[in-house]
């Protein structure tokens, strides 16, 4: 069988090297968001085993991860500046592209029988590879081997990126979905939890990155023009001209890179756009998987240290409001002056006072897995009543759609970081219908939820990223349009920022 380079190779080959770069600079964006890597899901300060900034954690007692964003270079990640959404944007865009063209590469390989360019048929290639690394030790190339388009050091290599690597990359940077960690709960912990497999996650990228220096050594070592040409030509019968088309189209890749850059920085509305037709379709379907997590009272943030008050170690992020209402409920302890307004598109309006939700919760708790879009996590065991169940008894009108939720915080007055602004969340009826969609009034057991994780009353939207779980509840409102309240996208950071209202990814 003839093992050459065949047409669909070399597209795919031309398709990843875009893919895959495009897919390292924005995870680097993604990453210095949050340029930690822990080995525990509880993200405990001074744990990381791994930092890539000078920054420290600000010692406020209260504050925003946003003060720990490490703002790369645009020449280093996509597209630079912090700018976390617009990185997700293009790795979510890029991903739909290297998945479906893994796919149809993996099925052609099976169906053509090119698999065996890849995958050993004897241990002797094994022993061929390590005299092949000692050929090239001794500034020697090796011969390919038999009926092999290369040697054997290269196919096993090319066998661990194509059918190793990239199937860990596809599977690691799926359960850093919110939706899919939580739905596999059980999975994702037998698996070492959140942290680890973003940990993988990056150690995959670095094998990218590893493979294209070393990959790019050895073309150089077994002659530009003669390993170029057979991606281009299939055959190394014109070396010179293929030599010249891979280099315009490497220069193409780099243009690609810049136009990218600058239309990002330029315009994110645009890139949103595009994201939103390109990766939506697919995301939607993670409705379909409602957040079922399994994780029992000794998983919670602190247990596994013996802490007393898990509490503290559940990690907080934002200042609280400082609106004198909210202010005044919080001298006062809450319980007895709180009133949460439910109303909107509803049959019963109604306000429900602490006690109120205590009652209608009858003891009902969840203890979950708090996804934040930078990358930190924690386990909580919250007690609530489902937004469902709030629904039932308000009763929706037909025609209702979207349900909104209303903070004490205002944006400019409470963080300098942040513009001004109600933060405000929505989600889809579907969403607010699933089982554990909560509206909490306490944590961990140990009464009231802490002013610094939303206190009195916050909502837990479990498949989603952290942010959507709206701290310091004021008002739930039920609408049949969610895109004339605000700038129309849904929430504060979808509208002051550049994040998808679905995140379930």
């Amino acid at each position: 069988m003839d093992l050459g380079f065949p047409w669909w190779l070399r597209v795919e080959h031309f398709l990843n090297l875009v893919f895959i770069s495009f897919l390292v600079r924005s995870g680097i964006e993604i990453l210095g968001t949050y340029p930690k890597l822990y080995r525990s899901q509880h993200t405990v300060a001074g744990t990381a085993w791994a930092q890539f900034t000078i920054q420290r954690a600000p010692k406020h007692k209260y504050y925003t991860v946003g003060g720990e964003y490490d703002d790369y270079s645009p020449r280093l990640s996509l597209p630079g500046r912090g700018l976390l959404g617009l990185g997700r944007y293009w790795h979510f865009i890029t991903v739909t592209g290297f998945v479906s063209s893994w796919v149809i590469y993996f099925v052609l390989l099976i169906f053509t029988g090119q698999w065996r360019r890849y995958v050993p048929t004897s241990l002797d290639t094994f022993t061929q590879a390590g005299h092949d690394m000692l050929a090239y030790l001794a500034f020697t190339v090796p011969e390919a081997v038999e009926g092999m388009p290369f040697n054997a050091v290269q196919q096993l290599s090319y066998g661990f990126v194509i059918l190793v690597l990239t199937p860990l990359v596809i599977i690691t940077g799926a359960f850093q979905s919110p939706a899919i960690a939580n739905y596999f709960s059980r999975l994702t912990r037998a698996v070492g939890g959140r942290q680890v497999i973003r940990t993988v996650h990056f150690l995959c990228l670095l094998g990218y990155v590893a493979f294209f220096v070393v990959h790019v050594l050895m073309v150089l070592i077994h002659g530009y023009a003669h390993e170029t040409s057979k991606m281009v030509f299939g055959s190394t019968d014109l070396p010179v001209a293929g030599g010249i088309i891979f280099t315009v189209s490497l220069i193409v890749v780099v243009a690609l890179h810049v136009v990218a850059t600058r239309w990002t920085l330029a315009d994110g509305r645009a890139v949103e756009r595009l994201h939103n037709v390109v990766v939506r379709p697919w995301s939607n379907l993670l409705y379909r998987l409602p957040a079922r997590m399994h994780y029992s009272r000794s998983n919670v943030s602190g247990e596994d240290v013996g802490l007393q008050n898990t509490t503290h170690n559940f990690r907080g992020s934002g200042r609280p409001p400082e609106a004198k209402e909210y202010l005044a409920l919080m001298a006062n302890g809450y319980d007895d002056d709180y009133v949460l307004e439910i109303g909107g598109y509803v049959e019963r309006p109604m306000s429900l006072t602490i006690r109120d939700l205590r009652e209608l919760a009858d003891g009902h708790s969840q203890t979950t897995l708090h996804h934040c879009v930078q990358g930190f996590s924690s386990i909580g065991r919250w007690r609530g009543i489902t937004v469902s169940d709030l629904l039932d008894l308000a009763g929706p009108l037909p025609g209702a759609t979207d349900v909104v939720y209303t903070s004490f915080q205002n944006m400019g007055r409470d963080d300098a970081l942040y513009e001004g602004g109600t933060y405000y969340e929505s989600n889809p009826m579907i969403e607010a219908r699933m089982p554990q969609t909560l509206i909490a009034f306490e944590l961990n057991d140990e009464g009231a939820i802490p002013a610094k994780n939303g206190a009195p009353v916050r909502l837990r939207m479990e498949t989603s990223t952290g942010f959507r779980s709206l701290k310091w509840l004021e008002r739930i409102e039920v609408v049949n349009r969610y895109d004339i309240i605000g700038q129309g996208r849904g929430g504060y950071f979808e509208d002051a920022d550049f994040y998808d209202r679905n995140q379930l990814i």
